[in-house]
Parts: structure tokens; sequence; C-alpha cells
């Protein structure tokens, strides 16, 4: 099924495409979630979703761009999205809970760890080049989202960059809908931020720097950021073992990054290693379902 998914190459020219229908449930879904908090706060969001999907519903109607950049944001827009939609998850995981369940998450640390793995981490092996090795792969998922839909654009065509999209946007929306519902701010929040030689390199500050001015609250389990660069990982091995094998040492030093650095717990991490491989299994079932079934 796997094989005569990734050979499949023909696109709808017309209509809702299988990556507009998972932001719609996405937008519907925590639409809902804002909505029925009967908030100031939460009506505005549930009505910003609401002219989204509108807007969504509209663009679905126009035909398919037939190449070029356009064609690309076209299909790539979900993913686009995910960062303006990751704004709002703060007030947005505010509206039916006050605080946080950091304490029930440390408790799962315990009994899956036997320890606290965002803590024992650095300091059992605090030297300068490891921790510049893992918050450069921290910092490498900005590059391994777009690389994968640009890698899948490039080499396979549109049609692999939809399944490229669908995949990491699932990741994306199936933690976010976590972030909403069951807030987790994590570690830096509560643990005292590395010190010593680890904390001497130009990338643990950047890093650092980055978090402090652009993170959103609540937003730790699972980790957005190992689900969606895990999964943007598979979806490139879908499309190219090479560009596959190129991305590994930065995959797998941004998920112990996560948990070094202190941004997460090791459950976060771990649990967006889960999110990442079931997007990925699932995403060949759900398109095709999406699709009715195209043959």
């Amino acid at each position: 099924m796997i094989d005569e998914f990734r050979a499949d190459t023909r696109i709808t020219s017309h209509g809702p495409l299988a990556v507009d229908y998972l932001v719609l449930a996405y937008l519907a879904a925590t639409g809902v979630v804002a909505l029925t908090s009967f908030t100031g706060m939460g009506l505005g969001i549930a009505a910003l979703h609401a002219v989204g999907m509108v807007l969504i519903w509209w663009m679905a109607s126009l035909p398919l761009p037939s190449h070029g950049f356009i064609l690309f944001f076209r299909l790539f827009y979900p993913v686009a999205l995910t960062p303006l939609l990751y704004l709002e998850l703060a007030p947005l995981n505010q509206v039916h809970v006050t605080g946080y369940f950091d304490a029930t998450v440390m408790q799962w640390e315990e009994l899956l760890f036997g320890t606290q793995l965002a803590t024992v981490f650095s300091d059992w092996y605090g030297r300068l080049w490891f921790s510049e090795m893992l918050h450069l792969g921290y910092f490498s998922y900005y590059f391994i989202v777009p690389g994968a839909a640009v890698t899948a654009f490039v080499l396979k065509g549109p049609r692999a960059l939809e399944r490229a999209t669908f995949t990491i946007a699932l990741a994306f929306f199936v933690c976010y809908l976590c972030f909403a519902v069951f807030p987790v701010a994590g570690p830096r929040y509560d643990f005292p931020q590395i010190a010593g030689e680890a904390a001497d390199g130009k990338m643990f500050a950047l890093v650092h720097s980055i978090l402090e001015s652009g993170s959103s609250k609540g937003t730790a389990f699972p980790s957005s950021h190992v689900a969606a660069t895990m999964s943007a990982w598979f979806a490139t091995g879908r499309e190219s073992k090479r560009v596959f094998w190129i991305m590994a040492p930065f995959a797998v030093s941004l998920t112990l990054g996560t948990v070094y650095g202190r941004f997460h717990y090791g459950i976060d991490a771990t649990a967006g290693l889960v999110v990442a491989i079931s997007a990925y299994l699932a995403t060949p079932w759900l398109m095709r379902r999406l699709e009715g079934n195209r043959s």
C-alpha cells in the first residue's frame, strides 16, 4: 500500500484537496474549544477560525495553479500557517483551564525514565561541543520542515509535496489540539537554565533567545518540534533516500536537543516521536479517505 501510495503522481485540479480538509478539521475543532469557553477571547478566536474556513473553501473552489511558487504555496500553506496558529495557543489553552499540567507530566516522566531527563542530561555531559551540536540540531528544525517540502516538490512533483504537507501538518495539528486542552509549560519554566561550559556557545545563545522571544506557554506535550521534524524526515524518506540520510543527524540531534536544552521533558519528545510515526503511517489511508478513495 505504501509503495502504491508513493507511486501515485496524480493530483486533483479542482475542488478541496486532502490538505484542505485537514486544515478545516483543525480550525473547526479548535474553534469549538474556543467557542465553548464563552469568553471574549474564545469567541474572538472562534470567529477568526470561521473566517479562515470560509477563505479555504473559497480557495478550494479555484482551479489549482499549474506550476511555480503559487502551486507550491497552494499545497504547502497548511504547514506555512502553523507559526500563526501557534501564536494563539497560549491564550487558547487557558480558556477552559487555569494553569498547566506539568506536575502530572513530571510524574509520568519519573514513571517512564526514573528521573527528570531535562535536568540530568545536560548535567551528565556538559561539554561545550556536545551542547553546541545538540542546539544546532534543535535549530535545524527551521530548515528540515521546509526542506522536506522543497525536496518532495523538486524531486517528485506536486503530488509528493501534497503527501509531505499532509504528513507534517497532521503531526502539527495533533500536537496543537493536545496543547489546546492539556497545556504543559515545559521544564524551562520550572527548572533553572543550563549553566557552565554548556551554556557558553553561540548556538546555545541563539536558540534560547529565539525561544524567549517567540514561544507560546503551554505547548510542551507532545513536542511539536520533534513531531514536525520527525514526520518531515519520514516524509522525505518516502521520496528520496539520499536526502533522508543527509537529514538524519539533524533530526536525531534535534530530538535529543529538545531535552538536553531543557525545552521539553523526555516524555514530551517521546510523545512527539509517537505522533510523527502515527502521522506518517496514517497519511496514506487518510488521504485516500478524504479524496474519496481515488485510485
